[in-house]
C-alpha cells in the first residue's frame, strides 16, 4: 500500500514535471518568437545607423579637406597680396624718388628754359655796335687805302660777332641824272659789300641799299663826321659821296665808331 502510495506519487510527479517541462520549452520558444523580429530591427537600425555614420564621417572628412584647401589658397594668395604690397611700396618708393628727381630736374630746366629765354630776346634785341663811313672820289666806286683800312676794322668788328648784321647806305653827290647817282650809288655800296666779304664777311650778314642824290641824309643819319653847315659846296659834295655803314650786333653789346676814313 505504501508502495501504491509511492508509485502514485511518483507519477503524479512525473506529470508535473512533464508539464513543467512542457510549459518550460513553449515559453522559451515563445521568447525567441519575439524577441527575433526586434533583433532583426536592432541589427538593420544599428548597420543603417552604422551606415550613417560613415556617411557623416566621410562628409566631415571632405568638408575639413574642403576647408584645409581653402585655407591654403587663402594663404597662398595672403602671401602673394603681401609680396604684391611689397612691391607696390617699393614702386611708390622709386616713383617718388623719381619724382623728387624730377622735381630738381625741372626746377634747374626751369631756370634753363629762363636764361635761354633772356638768351632768345637778347640775340633778338639788335643794338647798333659800330658806324662808319667811307668816302669816294668824283664819279668814282673804287675804294681808296683809308677806305680799305676803315672796312678792314669794320670786319674784325663782324668776326669777332658771328650773328652782327651790317648795313650800308651809297650816297651820291647831286651832280647828275638821278638814274645815273642812284646806280652810282649802289656800285659804291657793292663795292664795299665784295670788300667785306673777301675779309670772310657772310654775305647773307650785309644788307645793301641805294639811296643816289634824292636820298640826302640828315645830320642824325649820316653818321661821324664833321658838320656841313659851314663847308663850302665843293666840300659838302666830298662828303656826300660815301656809303654809310652801320654794324648792329644782338645781346647785351658795348657800342663803338670805327675810325672815319677821309677822302685822299
Amino acid at each position: 500500500m505504501f508502495n501504491s502510495k509511492r508509485n502514485s506519487m511518483w507519477a503524479i510527479a512525473g506529470m508535473i514535471a512533464l508539464v513543467l517541462a512542457t510549459s518550460g520549452c513553449a515559453t522559451k520558444k515563445y521568447v525567441r518568437q519575439q524577441v527575433s523580429p526586434v533583433q532583426q530591427q536592432l541589427s538593420a537600425f544599428e548597420n543603417k545607423t552604422n551606415d550613417q555614420i560613415a556617411y557623416i564621417n566621410q562628409e566631415h572628412k571632405r568638408d575639413i579637406s574642403q576647408v584645409n584647401e581653402r585655407l591654403a589658397t587663402t594663404d597662398q594668395k595672403v602671401q602673394q597680396v603681401g609680396a604684391v604690397a611689397m612691391q607696390a611700396q617699393g614702386t611708390a618708393s622709386r616713383a617718388m624718388d623719381m619724382a623728387t628727381a624730377n622735381s630738381a630736374k625741372i626746377t634747374e630746366t626751369s631756370a634753363e628754359v629762363d636764361s635761354l629765354s633772356t638768351g632768345v630776346q637778347n640775340a633778338l634785341n639788335f643794338q647798333l655796335v659800330e658806324q662808319a663811313n667811307v668816302t669816294f672820289g668824283f664819279a668814282q666806286s673804287t675804294l681808296t687805302a683809308a677806305a680799305r683800312a676803315t672796312l678792314d676794322q669794320i670786319a674784325q668788328k663782324m668776326l669777332s660777332m658771328p650773328r652782327a648784321v651790317v648795313e650800308l647806305a651809297g650816297f651820291t653827290d647831286p651832280v647828275g641824272s638821278k638814274s645815273y647817282n642812284l646806280a652810282l650809288s649802289r656800285r659804291r655800296a657793292w663795292a664795299v659789300q665784295r670788300y667785306l666779304v673777301s675779309q670772310k664777311v657772310p654775305v647773307r650778314n650785309i644788307q645793301v641799299v641805294g639811296m643816289g642824290k634824292d636820298q640826302m641824309a640828315p645830320e642824325h643819319l649820316a653818321g661821324p663826321g664833321p658838320s656841313t653847315e659851314n663847308m663850302s659846296r665843293a666840300e659838302r659834295h666830298e662828303e656826300e659821296r660815301r656809303v654809310y655803314i652801320r654794324v648792329y650786333g644782338a645781346g647785351d653789346l658795348t657800342g663803338g665808331t670805327a675810325t672815319r676814313s677821309e677822302q685822299q
